[in-house]
């Protein structure tokens, strides 16, 4: 399972998921990443999924109505995480450095959101409306960890 997905959000008192990130450099790639991260989040029972690029943040959520992740994981949000990391990607980067990068860049920002999140500081009311809803008390009762090792070159 590490390899389908970037960071993992574990309950603090137990090894149950309760959220999965996915993070790609390219947009181009987010279709792909979409199908792996529903994928991973059905195996794992997950009930909410993150996919980061430097530009856009998708949320997803399962709705445990089928086992076909395709039908029972919902993308919620699609929105503009330029304000949300201030990240920074310069095409022509080597995406062996740029791609662990982007990946700890977003694993510190899951990591401290619990206790630095101010809805008045998100621009967009949907997006924080769901954060505060569902990404906030994921990241209160749980530990964020990479998936899998990182290696920089």
């Amino acid at each position: 399972m590490p390899g389908d997905f970037d960071i993992i959000v574990r309950e603090k008192d137990s090894s149950a998921v309760t959220l999965i990130c996915e993070v790609k450099l390219r947009a181009d790639q987010l279709a792909a990443a979409e199908l792996q991260l529903k994928r991973a989040m059905s195996k794992l029972s997950c009930p909410l999924g993150l996919l980061f690029t430097p530009e856009i943040i998708r949320i997803y959520v399962d709705r445990y109505t089928s086992d076909n992740p395709a039908e029972s994981v919902a993308l919620i949000g699609e929105f503009d995480s330029r304000p949300l990391l201030r990240y920074t990607y310069r095409p022509g980067t080597n995406p062996q450095v740029a791609g662990p990068e982007f990946e700890t860049a977003v694993q510190r920002w899951l990591e401290g959101l619990s206790e630095t999140f101010s809805s008045e500081a998100i621009p967009d009311e949907r997006l924080a409306a769901l954060l505060t809803t569902f990404v906030i008390p994921a990241l209160a009762t749980g530990r964020v960890s990479t998936a899998a090792p990182r290696y920089f070159a």
